[in-house]
Order: C-alpha cells, then structure tokens, then sequence
C-alpha cells in the first residue's frame, strides 16, 4: 500500500495508514477518556457539560488533522501539514531537511528559522514504520537536490 501520491502541484508523502488510523484513534480515545472522567466526577451540571463538550470538539479537531498530516512537495516549495498548522515554504528558502525530522528555512528577510515534520518523527515506532518513515526523510532530503527548471524554458519532449 503505498502512501505517496503526485499531483498537479508535485508529490505527497504520507504517514501509512495504520500509523495514520493508530494517531487519529489516540486522539478519540484522549478526548472520550477525559470527558467520561468530567462527567463522572462533575455529573450533568452545566459548566462540566460545556467543557466536556470543548474537550470532545478539540479531540475530533486533533484526530482528523493527526490522519491528515504529511508533506506536499514540488518544484514551488514544500507544504507541511502539521498537528495544528499547515505551513508553506517556497523551495529557494529551504536550506536543509534535517533528521528529526525538520525543514530549516529563512525568511524574505533573512530570519532562521525551522519547522518540524511531526508526521514521520516519533521514538518506538514499529519497525515497519520507522522504516518507511526514514525512507520518507530521506525522499524530502533529497528532492531538493534535483536540478531546478528554468520555468521560461519549455519542458524538453520526451521520445
């Protein structure tokens, strides 16, 4: 099952579906845990009612935007799709993929500054996941380094 597509705009890299499942999953169970716990110890009254409802609604926020995370890449830039934010980094200012995994990056104005890809890190992962993880590193460590097209030059014909 592979979790890499390409579109239009470039490639996408994905966590797998089970780590995806196995994150969004979490999130529920958090959420359902804390508010069985608030009304169990608060009961029906209003204010327990209404932060348990917040706590539900956060929860669900967090599950689909953990199943969602990953990173769309392309000749433009790179677009991290994080736990709670998206974050678009045009490709010219992006000085390194490191590791952890984070994209290093300077602003117009000359500022450092470093974004984490929160969708492949993580520590006792299975091996299974931690592999395709690092092979996921490795793909945005090396996009970078292909040759950039001059985009006023035509496309050259394939034979």
């Amino acid at each position: 099952m592979s979790t890499r597509s390409e579109s239009a705009s470039g490639h996408e890299l994905r966590p797998l579906m089970f780590t995806r499942i196995v994150q969004a999953a979490l999130w529920a169970v958090i959420a359902a845990l804390v508010v069985g716990y608030l009304i169990d110890s608060q009961g029906l009254e209003p204010a327990g009612v209404v932060i348990a409802l917040v706590v539900l609604a956060v929860g669900v926020v967090l599950a689909i935007r953990s199943y969602r995370m990953g990173v769309r890449y392309g000749s433009e830039g790179i677009e991290v799709h994080g736990l709670l934010r998206n974050r678009r980094i045009a490709r010219d200012q992006i000085s390194k993929i490191t590791n952890f995994p984070a994209v290093r990056w300077q602003s117009a104005d000359g500022k450092s500054h470093w974004t984490p890809i929160f969708a492949f890190a993580g520590y006792g992962q299975l091996a299974f996941s931690h592999r395709y993880n690092q092979f996921c590193i490795l793909q945005l460590q090396t996009w970078n380094d292909e040759p950039r097209r001059n985009p006023t030059k035509p496309k050259p014909r394939r034979r």
